[in-house]
């Protein structure tokens, strides 16, 4: 434990000392004494995911981060720090690669082989960096959600590994050695039993899909609706339960637990006027302390603290849309 880079907080009467590699020794040293380790909630995506090294070096993703404007510009060259001269880049399985003169001319002679697996967690690192600023934070902030929402945007969400979709759904890590079924368990017949690692390979939000059972939340949608042809159309509130009883089983936005979960519906907005609810449409999950929060302190003062209700209640749309709560054809 190194005691001379402690960091004093005196308004909240802390001392924060960073613990190193040193861990089981500090527990020992500190035993029966009132101390709470405190985890760094900015973490390494390639720490916690290794197998996102590789699928971030694939081409796929590395082209749509940028491709050779995107490592062309991160270094000289990928081999060795400090070369000098012009440096060009190499097509190396679909990625461009760059090198100085000098590592160009022995890979050419055969002198040099490149592989991504050889660079795969420079490149992990490059396309990390990339996406941080596309997200608008630091790298260490990057979270599981932010990595598969751009991966959503650029169409790539296939190249990145189940374990980092699970995470970023809130879902549990799969147990390897343990038998699933998504018809439930049906130990008398091993016909039934499906390993949980090929549920996920065929798809990673199996177990996610069986707790969500609301029916289809809209049956028919009229592109021309008689009103759409009135003046003044007197308007209605839209109104589904089934799509309500889909939210209540979702995680709160806020605390993430699923126990006592209410559909909260927008507030402000221009949406709840004259004392109406927003329509069922507009609706999001909240624990019901949260919940109780934003009606006491007000939408703005809540909004502040946890981010606009808006952007919750697209997120909410997206999940529904994926998981096939719309899926009435028309």
């Amino acid at each position: 434990m190194n005691v001379g880079n402690t960091v004093f907080v005196e308004a909240l009467g802390l001392a924060l000392v960073p613990l190193g590699d040193s861990l089981p020794a500090v527990r020992r040293q500190l035993a029966g004494k009132q101390v709470r380790l405190v985890h760094d909630q900015g973490s390494d995506l390639l720490a916690q995911f290794p197998e996102l090294v590789p699928a971030l070096a694939c081409a796929a993703v590395v082209n749509a981060a940028g491709g050779e404007s995107l490592t062309a510009n991160a270094a000289d060259c990928v081999i060795a720090d400090g070369c000098t001269g012009e440096s060009v880049t190499v097509l190396v399985e679909g990625v461009h690669l760059p090198l100085c003169w000098h590592h160009d001319n022995e890979h050419h002679d055969g002198q040099l082989p490149i592989s991504l697996a050889d660079v795969a967690e420079w490149l992990a690192r490059v396309v990390l960096q990339r996406l941080a600023g596309w997200c608008g934070v630091a790298v260490p902030e990057l979270t599981a959600r932010d990595l598969c929402w751009w991966a959503t945007v650029y169409k790539v969400l296939p190249s990145l590994p189940d374990p980092l979709l699970r995470a970023a759904c809130r879902l549990a890590p799969i147990e390897p050695d343990r038998k699933w079924s998504p018809r439930g368990n049906r130990e008398t017949d091993a016909r039934y039993l499906d390993h949980r690692l090929a549920v996920a390979e065929r798809d990673p939000l199996a177990d996610l899909r069986a707790r969500i059972n609301a029916k289809p939340a809209i049956r028919h949608i009229d592109p021309e609706p008689a009103a759409l042809h009135l003046g003044k159309p007197k308007r209605q509130r839209w109104e589904c339960a089934a799509y309500l009883a889909f939210v209540r089983q979702l995680p709160c936005v806020v605390t993430g637990q699923r126990e006592g979960i209410e559909a909260h519906h927008v507030v402000g907005h221009g949406m709840s006027v004259m004392g109406s609810k927003a329509h069922d449409l507009m609706a999001f999950p909240l624990a019901h302390q949260p919940h109780m929060e934003l009606h006491r302190i007000g939408w703005k003062a809540w909004e502040a603290q946890h981010g606009s209700q808006l952007e919750h209640v697209i997120n909410t749309l997206e999940l529904a849309c994926s998981l096939g709560v719309f899926n009435a054809k028309s």
